[in-house]
């Protein structure tokens, strides 16, 4: 009974706006022209792919909460308008894992604002 708990606790702590999400970067770099993204990170690359690529751009650059949310809410009606209960689910299921795996304080290599340069305090 303590796992769902903990788990429920954790998700709840991550999606709540951490402080380290609050920080701004001096200026967001705009994704190389040659940028190649990790497609949909740690999930299977369907025939939403290129859901997948415009949102990995959106977290390269990073930006402010409100930029987050609706880069995962665009990820989320991109994968869902392929049409299908199948990507009605699939879809769901990459907007959770977007809103608790890509916070800006966690260490991953997909997180929100990956490839900016932080300000230095």
């Amino acid at each position: 009974m303590k796992r769902p708990l903990i788990i429920f606790v954790f998700f709840v702590l991550l999606t709540v706006n951490a402080p380290a999400q609050v920080k701004q970067i001096e200026k967001p770099l705009e994704p190389p022209a040659d940028f190649v993204g990790d497609g949909c990170s740690m999930f299977p690359d369907g025939d939403y792919g290129d859901c997948c690529l415009a949102h990995d751009r959106d977290y390269f650059r990073g930006g402010t909460r409100a930029e987050r949310r609706a880069s995962d809410a665009r990820l989320y009606r991109c994968v869902r308008s392929k049409g299908g209960s199948k990507h009605k689910f699939i879809a769901s299921i990459m907007w959770l894992g977007t809103r608790v795996f890509g916070a800006q304080c966690l260490p991953t290599s997909f997180r929100w604002g990956f490839g900016q340069r932080k300000k230095r305090g």
